[in-house]
């Protein structure tokens, strides 16, 4: 098991981090990160300069208050995270960004469906509202049943309890979410536990069943706690595109079982009327199963998409 992200959340109006950030350094997370209430939109831009200058690199900031050309300002100026919780909104964004040639700023900003999340250490689709830790995981490749997962959360929340204790900071808990980076890939983790690739018959049902040992973990959970798809993130999700066994189609169902299985995802741009009905229909999806619903996609017009950190990822294409 690796710590994924030790993430501050924090009022706006209240920015002291340095201790947090030094203390972070010396646990060594994959990333560190900090999370702000929303502030009043004339004053974002002075918070980022502070956190900036503090040395935080990843910065959750803009939500609630923000509208498609205030995301694009602040994440092409300062690559901050944020959310939207509109499609329409959302559409105006990725139109944006498609028509400077400015794909890779999609993973700053992602479309909350169905409600908002809370102090969750994922970003940017999540909002802060109380002040202090949490921790994510990335443990892909130390499950070998359902039944190693409480352990491992367990590992991770006790890691969260004592760092928040050395800083004097509640301990929010832990985001159990299934999620990968690279070759530690959920996609191989449901092919080990299940005998299910991802992409044919049974990838509702393992995932369902994770979901379910997340859920029942005795820990202290905060955020989403549920399997993650990113496909740019996930080699093997990759490699099940390109050769044929995974399509948008069966992504975007797989959103009625985990939280985002339209993530860090190159969509081709045939038209946009197509996304909008894509997003919709995930929309619908959200409203049917009364949780909430993150979606990031690159609007591309090429084949495969080079994602910075994670590589060449191919792009799903719309059904007309």
């Amino acid at each position: 098991m690796k710590l994924r992200s030790l993430t501050l959340h924090t009022h706006w109006d209240s920015l002291d981090v340095e201790r947090f950030m030094e203390v972070a350094r010396e646990v060594n997370p994959i990333t560190i990160r900090v999370s702000v209430s929303p502030p009043p939109r004339q004053l974002a831009e002075r918070i980022i300069a502070k956190l900036r200058d503090a040395g935080v690199r990843y910065i959750s900031i803009l939500h609630l208050h923000y509208t498609a050309e205030d995301m694009y300002k602040y994440v092409s100026q300062y690559g901050v995270y944020g959310t939207l919780t509109d499609v329409v909104e959302y559409l105006q964004f990725l139109k944006r960004i498609y028509s400077r040639g400015e794909q890779q700023l999609s993973r700053y900003v992602s479309l909350l469906l169905g409600g908002l999340v809370y102090n969750s250490p994922y970003f940017p689709a999540s909002v802060t509202t109380e002040r202090g830790i949490t921790v994510s995981l990335l443990y892909p490749n130390d499950i070998q049943r359902l039944e190693d997962i409480p352990h491992v959360l367990k590992i991770g929340e006790d890691l969260g309890r004592r760092v928040a204790a050395a800083l004097g900071e509640r301990f929010l808990g832990v985001d159990g979410s299934l999620s990968p980076w690279g070759t530690e890939s959920v996609a191989r983790a449901i092919e080990r536990l299940f005998a299910v690739r991802v992409g044919t018959a049974g990838t509702h049902d393992a995932v369902y069943r994770i979901n379910q040992s997340i859920t029942t973990a005795n820990v202290v959970k905060t955020g989403f706690n549920e399997v993650m798809l990113p496909l740019a993130e996930d080699e093997e999700l990759k490699q099940l595109v390109w050769s044929g066994v995974l399509n948008l189609d069966k992504l975007v169902s797989y959103t009625a079982v985990c939280v985002p299985g339209l993530d860090m995802a190159p969509v081709k741009v045939n038209d946009w009327s197509s996304i909008r009905r894509l997003l919709q229909d995930l929309a619908a999806i959200a409203a049917a199963k009364r949780r909430p619903l993150g979606v990031r996609i690159f609007p591309v017009d090429v084949d495969e998409y080079h994602v910075e950190t994670f590589g060449n990822t191919p792009s799903l294409i719309p059904t007309q």
